[in-house]
């Protein structure tokens, strides 16, 4: 697959910190292998230039092998903006998960930020892209306290992924269309 890129975002110049996570994020309970590829990443720089969209164009190619579906894996995502002087500030979060079924599919990530909740904070987004981050970076794909969160909408990156299955008939794994 690929990220293609990402649109709607207020700033230009956008990059992507991407990763792949699985049994979800538990580390006492490894289901899922890694075999080939790299599970975690980061696009170029790209600007839009008031283009309908950054293009990252940025390959995804990961092989997994597991014994059960459960820790589905999931992609997850920061979009980072930088200045004219190589600072950079958060875009945006966002997550997917891997569609359970094969064949090709085009994904739309739409993104959040966490909403600034002081004057300070504001301010200091309006003027110089500084919003808020998340202390820990997880709670953007975890199902834990997400809900509790002020956020506002903040783009979309576009993903398309092809994903193949193998043997989970074998598992007992039955899937509509594969026979």
């Amino acid at each position: 697959g690929r990220i293609v890129g990402g649109m709607d975002f207020d700033e230009e110049a956008l990059f992507c910190k991407w990763g792949v996570v699985t049994d979800d994020g538990r580390t006492d309970a490894k289901r899922w292998n890694l075999l080939e590829g790299q599970a975690n990443g980061q696009t170029q720089v790209d600007t839009s230039k008031g283009g309908p969209m950054c293009v990252w164009s940025h390959p995804l190619d990961l092989h997994y092998s597991t014994t059960t579906i459960h820790g589905w894996p999931k992609f997850h995502l920061e979009v980072w903006s930088q200045d004219q002087f190589g600072r950079n500030f958060l875009a945006g979060y966002g997550f997917c998960h891997v569609p359970t079924t094969p064949g090709t599919f085009e994904l739309d990530i739409h993104c959040w930020r966490p909403k600034p909740q002081s004057w300070m904070e504001l301010v200091s987004g309006f003027f110089l892209g500084a919003y808020p981050l998340l202390k820990n970076s997880d709670l953007a794909w975890r199902q834990d306290d997400r809900y509790r969160l002020a956020t506002v909408t903040s783009g979309i990156v576009k993903l398309h992924l092809n994903v193949i299955t193998m043997g989970f008939e074998k598992q007992g794994v039955q899937q509509p269309g594969v026979h």
